[in-house]
């Protein structure tokens, strides 16, 4: 996911962890998803479309946070619609993706085709002020699992359920939230998996780390010459700025996430 106006992220992505992977295309394609209607507003984009034939538009007629969940609907149907594929991994613009080392980590999971994989939280209250206030949300006074939204996986079935659904879902203030809210009842297989650092902050460096969330164009660059001249994701040292937990399914979903000061979970 990306704003017309972010060409130099994008680059950046395309220089660094999109050269991860020694796969070929046929294993897998990358598109940057912008809304339609910013591209007129951005003389670049028909030419970098011409150059690089990476970008997925949208009918989007207004490019803002709040139309996150609106944006990432039109996506699965538009990824559903026009590719073949079995797995889809959505990630933000600022996040950074060990690409290889992932696809790899695919083939060790269980196989599903109803696959839900990232970082899981069942606890979160909703937010009711500011950027990411939920005055939508009714369904109960937690949000319903989901997948943090720097970055997660989704076996092909639940992007079709999705796309072939899309009129009748209510979109809420997080894509998040809503893609969570949005699968709740399906026999989905959730995956937690700690090697996604996509919160709404990084918890730190960890050479563990399949996707590290909110990065900037340095740290991604720091990031690809560590892995490319030392073969790790932290050089010279990994560090931590919070807690990770491992997700307990044996108890409700408010009760799921203890973080553990100390504890090695990446």
């Amino acid at each position: 996911m990306t704003k017309a106006e972010n060409l130099e992220l994008r680059n950046t992505i395309r220089q660094t962890w999109l050269r991860l992977s020694t796969k070929t295309p046929t294993l897998y394609i990358h598109k940057f998803v912008i809304g339609m209607d910013e591209v007129k507003n951005h003389h670049f984009i028909e030419e970098e479309m011409n150059k690089h034939s990476d970008l997925l538009l949208v009918n989007l007629t207004n490019e803002s946070y709040q139309n996150l969940a609106k944006k990432t609907l039109m996506a699965f149907s538009s990824v559903s619609e026009q590719f073949k594929f079995n797995y889809l991994l959505k990630v933000d613009d600022d996040s950074f993706v060990r690409l290889g080392a992932l696809l790899n980590a695919l083939k060790d999971i269980e196989q599903h085709p109803l696959l839900y994989w990232g970082f899981l939280d069942g606890r979160a209250k909703p937010m009711r002020g500011g950027k990411w206030a939920e005055n939508e949300w009714r369904l109960c006074d937690r949000y319903l699992p989901y997948q943090l939204g720097g970055g997660y996986i989704l076996g092909q079935k639940l992007v079709n359920y999705i796309s072939k659904n899309a009129h009748l879902f209510q979109l809420y203030r997080n894509e998040d939230v809503s893609v969570g809210a949005w699968l709740a009842g399906l026999k989905v297989r959730y995956v937690h998996d700690p090697r996604f650092d996509t919160e709404w902050t990084s918890r730190g460096c960890n050479n563990e780390y399949l996707i590290t969330h909110k990065k900037s164009i340095n740290e991604m660059q720091t990031l690809f010459k560590s892995l490319s001249s030392f073969g790790v994701l932290c050089y010279p040292s990994e560090y931590r700025l919070r807690p990770s937990y491992i997700y307990d399914f044996s108890k409700l979903p408010s009760e799921c996430c203890t973080r553990r000061n100390g504890s090695k979970i990446p």
